[in-house]
Formats: structure tokens, sequence, C-alpha cells
């Protein structure tokens, strides 16, 4: 599944925020319930609805992502509670792949853009 890189991004700085405030070996449900409930927020900042369903078949899981995604930070032993590794978690399970938002191109990439859309144009001629 597709998701723009400002949701990730976000959501790394949230979590570093979060995971601070938290002992060096949290608790795994509450773990991955602000990762859930943070990246439904920013879902819907971006017109993304039902992201949990969209990422559960995404990742072909066998039970609910929120269960799955404890499961897997309480199991593995080398897991750590970083903002990165559990992002690079959710990627894995629901085989996300980030991609630039449309609307924040860098400048160059927009003048390019542009470049291209002149020329289309002026071929149309």
């Amino acid at each position: 599944m597709e998701l723009p890189q400002s949701i990730r991004e976000s959501l790394v700085n949230d979590l570093e925020e979060f995971l601070s405030n938290l002992p060096d070996d949290p608790d795994a449900e509450m773990v991955s319930n602000f990762i859930l409930e943070q990246l439904e927020i920013y879902a819907e900042d971006h017109g993304i609805e039902d992201i949990v369903v969209g990422l559960e078949e995404s990742g072909s899981l066998d039970g609910a992502l929120r269960d799955e995604l404890e499961s897997e930070m309480s199991s593995n032993d080398d897991f750590e509670f970083t903002e990165e590794e559990c992002i690079d978690l959710l990627e894995t399970m629901c085989d996300i792949e980030w991609v630039e938002d449309e609307d924040e191109l860098e400048p160059e990439e927009e003048e390019e853009e542009e470049d291209e859309d002149e020329a289309d144009a002026s071929e149309d001629e």
C-alpha cells in the first residue's frame, strides 16, 4: 500500500516524543495503540479512509493489525522500542511503500512539471 511520506515523518516525530515519556521497556499494547491512533488521524487528514482495514488487507494479516503489531513487538526479543523500529515493523507487516506527497514537490520538480506541461501544450498547437 502506498502512503504519503509526510505521514511517516509525522508518525516518527510523534513516536519519538511518546516513547521518550515511557520507561525503557514500554507496554507493547500501549505503543501499538498509539501508532494506529496517530496513523488514523494522519490518514484522515490526507483523505484516506479505513486505513487500518486497508493495511490489514495489504499485509495479508491473519488477525487484526492492532493485535498483530502488539504481538510482534512483545514476542521479538531483539525488538527495541525506538520510533524507527516501530515504523519499520509496521512497514514490513503491512507492505507499506512511502511515496512523496503530490502537494509537497520540491521547487525543482515543480519547475520540471511546469516545463513538461508547457512542452505538451506547445506540441498540441
